[in-house]
């Protein structure tokens, strides 16, 4: 491991000492994202001056997802759309603009423009890389890429460099004539085929790609020292240009921590040092800050401490790229009160500087950080201390891409598709501008979802596919696969995607809800809640509402939206862990929302090992037991404060309905589910497995868990079984008259074995029990045809409808993967289809874009929908007759 030496500390200290002494006047451009070819953000020349004043609000035709970049009298920029637009800097009316190739499709553009001399280089989510002339937007070069382009081009010495989604690498010149080109997915993966089709990679592997085959380059690039470092797959690559070709110098792997896959990059920046900052993330909220540098044609690896977070340490990732000054880092995340921190190489000290969350990555001014928050506001912070200046826009929305900073002025990009433009000299000369008050309405869909099965009968509105919770339906899936669209997502997630309305929507497990549309992957709108804390919930699209459970140490709150524009409609308080077992957002009874939790006291490391997932448990002064937020797979036991709740709210209004405590039978609560059929509510709890531990600790011993069938307006119980109960990280399942219950755990701590009980659904009398199964993840899906289940590191198991006998079963060593059932298929991570009608068989696999295998697709309304849980990463696919009659935007004919 490589250790900052005492001597690159003082030349950084120094460098940096020099550039905030000498330097103190404003420049009068910002020519690439984050002021540099580092993406370091360390601009110690310009010089601040507040109060802020608004100069002008310039509307765009789309959210602004990108960074601005200026040049002499123009500053461009370029909205979500895809359209370029050239601005005065100092009247601030639009002096041209240029809408780039791909229709609709061309959405979520988040590569930032870059100035080299005269041109103005653009890439595209079309997969169209665009030379134009700064005076007048000609197109001067067209390259066509036929891949999305998410990572901004990269001034440096006389070449403009960029990479595509798929890792290819363009040398260009600046009149944008290519110089090299360079494949990370040929030369390094040695895969020849085409890398977005799941048939050509199921033809070269012969089985279900996973995290070796990830390549995706969806963060930005940047330059350390004379090397072009792309994030590519999970690993970080050095390119070298000869000039007329490149030199590959190596390809850096982050250390095992919290696991050994590639992980994936959420962002990348360097210093002038050579240092390479990736910020990544491996699984479950594991990760940190590493510091990579290149030896020779061998990379030394450290990290930046007190970055690193993990499901049992305290503390959110990162989602953007850090900005360096020295031996200081800068670093935001989407957590309140640790919005803005400063870490010093070297040091284990974490400073804040700003608690406002945020996705957006700082700009250093030779006295200020200027970043944007979720919540909207601009702010500008003292990097000595002290309070924060701050400037709100006018709708509330994110500010997610870095601000640029020239001629006294900070233009500030907006999802409310405005460009602010601010004073930041200190004075208000001349009126003030007024804030916008014309909605620009960038949340309604511009395309309607469509084909044979847009009704809202076909939509996977709920985590498990209805209310019933049978993870199945039937929308005549079948070969071949074929992309549809990609996205970027700033944040993690252990739920699958819901639909509704034509929308897709996210809940991300530090508190972000995004909608986007489900036709194009345009995003909609976001919106964002603090003190939400690795929760990972699912939302409930429900009659032009959404409902979503967002949990925190602090505090949880059921919140429900406007699902159009996502604005809130109610809250409400509830208690518990929405972690593991409980994805599962409310089910709904006419106008009632039913959800189901357990209460007690949490903290990010419980009192005893069986309170933990992981690491020495975390003795409390007085004694008391705390239960960890995130606790064991394995959990015997729960702690003494633990009741099972069921909730009941009125759909309208937020107010209580009715509340039942099940505390009488037992305690625990946090590993459960809720299922509606036929007009009553069917509830299952998990008290422990440990009868003898129970009884040590004075709770009750009669039962390890209950199932429970209540009326759904008054939550009166109709009838209740301690015989069969969900035992761990699974909800129950029901149809057709039945209930179906699984689970990790052992159901008691006599047995070893695991099983799948089948109930009768009008007394909860047991119609079968399966054979004996490694565990039954998840949930048990209820299909039709197919009745199957997963196990974590074991076979998957269809059983017999009539005995629960297991009369076949899949492989391929899945760990915790979520499938969703589409009948006859299975659907699995990286978007692996599997015919259940067919012994199993794998029919696609791929993409690899998900470093992690917790997820699955689902199956809505004619698409396939795959969100990543590790990489930051959404997709769609098309199938069938459909997909050859909607490609991906980025395909030709």
């Amino acid at each position: 491991m490589m250790k900052v030496s005492r001597t690159l500390l003082l030349v950084q200290m120094l460098f940096s000492l020099f550039w905030c002494c000498t330097i103190t006047k404003a420049d009068d451009s910002w020519t690439q994202l984050k002021g540099s070819s580092q993406r370091s953000g360390n601009a110690a020349e310009i010089t601040l001056k507040t109060p802020l004043s608004l100069a002008a609000a310039v509307p765009l035709t789309d959210g602004i997802f990108t960074s601005p970049v200026v040049s002499e009298d123009q500053v461009f920029v370029v909205d979500g759309s895809g359209v370029v637009f050239a601005i005065d800097t100092t009247s601030h009316k639009v002096i041209w603009k240029f809408a780039t190739r791909g229709g609709l499709g061309n959405c979520n553009n988040v590569a930032s423009p870059a100035i080299i001399d005269n041109y103005l280089h653009v890439g595209t989510t079309a997969g169209y890389y665009y030379v134009l002339d700064c005076k007048n937007g000609a197109v001067i070069k067209e390259i066509d890429c036929r891949e999305p382009i998410f990572s901004a081009p990269v001034v440096n010495a006389n070449r403009v460099y960029f990479a595509t989604l798929g890792a290819q690498v363009y040398a260009v010149e600046p009149n944008g004539e290519v110089a090299w080109t360079w494949d990370f997915v040929k030369e390094v993966v040695q895969f020849n085929g085409n890398r977005w089709s799941g048939a050509d990679w199921l033809a070269h592997r012969k089985d279900r790609v996973t995290w070796r085959d990830h390549f995706v380059c969806s963060r930005d690039i940047c330059f350390a020292g004379n090397s072009i470092v792309i994030p590519a797959g999970g690993r970080t690559v050095f390119l070298e240009d000869d000039g007329k070709q490149p030199r590959l110098r190596a390809v850096g792997e982050v250390p095992k921590y919290a696991g050994s896959e590639y992980p994936a990059t959420f962002g990348q920046s360097a210093d002038d040092a050579g240092n390479v900052f990736v910020q990544w993330h491996r699984r479950d909220n594991a990760g940190r800050v590493e510091v990579m540098q290149l030896d020779g044609e061998k990379i030394k690896a450290d990290y930046i401490k007190g970055t690193q977070t993990s499901i049992r340490d305290p503390g959110l990732l990162s989602f953007a790229s850090v900005s360096i000054r020295g031996n200081d880092v800068y670093r935001v995340r989407p957590e309140e009160g640790l919005g803005l921190c400063r870490h010093t190489m070297g040091d284990e000290t974490t400073e804040v500087l700003c608690a406002a969350a945020s996705v957006c990555s700082p700009v250093l001014t030779h006295d200020h950080a200027v970043y944007g928050g979720l919540d909207g506001k601009l702010y500008v912070v003292p990097l000595k201390g002290g309070e924060a200046t701050t400037f709100t826009t006018a709708f509330d929305a994110p500010i997610t891409a870095p601000v640029a900073i020239a001629n006294n002025k900070i233009y500030v990009p907006c999802e409310d598709g405005y460009l602010y433009v601010l004073n930041a000299d200190g004075t208000i000369s001349g009126p003030k501008a007024a804030l916008p008050e014309r909605d620009l309405q960038v949340w309604k869909i511009r395309s309607p979802l469509t084909g044979p099965l847009t009704d809202p009968k076909f939509d996977w509105y709920t985590n498990y596919g209805d209310f019933g919770g049978t993870n199945a339906n039937a929308q005549g899936l079948k070969p071949p696969l074929r992309m549809r669209w990609a996205r970027r997502l700033e944040g993690t997630v252990k739920h699958l995607p819901v639909c509704g309305g034509g929308r897709l929507y996210t809940h991300t497990a530090e508190g972000q809800i995004i909608a986007v549309e489900q036709d194009t992957g345009r995003l909609l709108w976001r919106r964002y809640w603090p003190d939400v804390y690795l929760s990972f919930t699912s939302p409930l699209y429900i009659d032009g509402k959404l409902l979503i459970p967002q949990a925190g140490i602090k505090k949880s709150r059921m919140r429900c939206l406007d699902a159009a524009t996502g604005k809130l409609l109610w809250e409400a308080p509830f208690t518990g862990s929405p972690s593991w077992s409980r994805q599962f957002p409310p089910v709904v009874h006419g106008n009632i929302a039913i959800y189901a939790s357990g209460s007690g006291e949490y903290a990010t490391q419980g009192t005893e090992k069986a309170f933990t997932f992981g690491g020495k448990p975390a003795v409390q002064p007085d004694g008391r037991e705390v239960m960890s937020w995130i606790y064991s797979n394995d959990n015997p036991y729960y702690p003494k404060d633990h009741h099972p709740i069921v909730w009941a709210w009125d759909l309208d209004t937020g107010e209580v309905i009715w509340k039942k405590d099940f505390s009488q039978y037992g305690r625990g609560g946090n590993d459960c589910g809720i299922a509606i059929l036929d007009g009553k509510l069917y509830y299952s709890t998990f008290f422990g497995y440990a009868t003898s531990q129970r009884k040590r600790r004075g709770l009750p011993v009669e039962n390890n868990g209950i199932t429970a069938c209540l009326d759904p307006e008054t939550g009166k119980v109709e009838w209740l079984t301690n015989k069969y109960y969900v035992t761990s990280k699974c909800t129950l399942s029901a149809r057709d008259g039945r209930i179906y219950i699984g689970g990790f755990n052992r159901a008691n701590e006599n047995t070893q074995d695991r099983f799948v009980w089948c109930l009768d659904a009008k007394d909860g009398s047991l119609v079968w029990k399966s054979d004996a199964v490694t565990s039954a993840l998840n949930v048990v899906t209820v299909g039709e045809e197919f009745i199957f289940s997963n196990a974590l590191r074991g076979k998957g198991n269809v059983f017999d409808r009539v005995s629960g006998k297991v009369v076949n079963s899949i492989g391929h060593n899945y760990a915790c993967c979520r499938f969703t059932l589409s009948e006859p298929y299975v659907l699995g991570a990286n978007m692996d289809m599997i015919d259940l009608s067919d012994n199993g068989k794998l029919v696609s696999t791929g993409p690899a874009i998900d470093s992690r295998e917790c997820l699955g697709a689902v199956v809505s309304n004619g698409r396939i929908f795959y969100t990543s849980q590790a990489s930051g990463f959404v997709v769609s696919q098309t199938f069938g007759e459909e997909s050859k009659k909607l490609p991906a935007i980025w395909e030709r004919p």
